[in-house]
């Protein structure tokens, strides 16, 4: 299979907002997600990456670098939404991904990676644990008030 993997641009929004969907069934507001595309391409701790065959979006994920304050202070990389469509799961696509991203820690100076996925997502967890990531029970989440405005 042909695949690609590449920085995520503004004209991948409809493509992005499918995935989206078919992941959490809620719709994603295209505007504002091609200004915050935008606004990440020139955030140089920021990578959206996303695998394509034939140029349609069929995978996505996130990662941020966050400074730290401790010890060597060495940044960290958090991922977020990480997301192949479920006609591509089980062929390699996400292992890509993944390791897009962590050769963008590397890049970074990254001393470690953190995920959260959530507490029934068995399938997605054996995923992140066949690519190298352990699972812990101490991720905490907390929703903010705002985010529902």
């Amino acid at each position: 299979m042909d695949i690609s993997v590449r920085k995520a641009r503004i004209e991948d929004a409809n493509d992005l907002s499918e995935l989206f969907i078919e992941f959490i069934g809620t719709d994603s507001n295209i505007a504002k997600m091609q200004n915050q595309l935008e606004i990440i391409s020139t955030q140089p701790n920021y990578y959206v990456a996303v695998a394509c065959k034939d140029e349609k979006v069929i995978g996505t994920a996130m990662g941020i670098v966050c400074p730290d304050i401790v010890g060597e202070c060495q940044p960290y990389l958090l991922v977020e939404n990480v997301v192949v469509s479920s006609t591509y799961q089980g062929k390699g696509i996400g292992k890509i991904l993944m390791a897009t991203l962590e050769d963008f820690a590397n890049k970074m100076h990254c001393s470690y990676i953190i995920l959260a996925s959530g507490g029934n997502r068995e399938q997605a967890h054996r995923f992140y644990e066949s690519v190298g990531y352990m699972g812990t029970k101490t991720g905490f989440i907390k929703r903010m008030e705002s985010a529902r405005l």
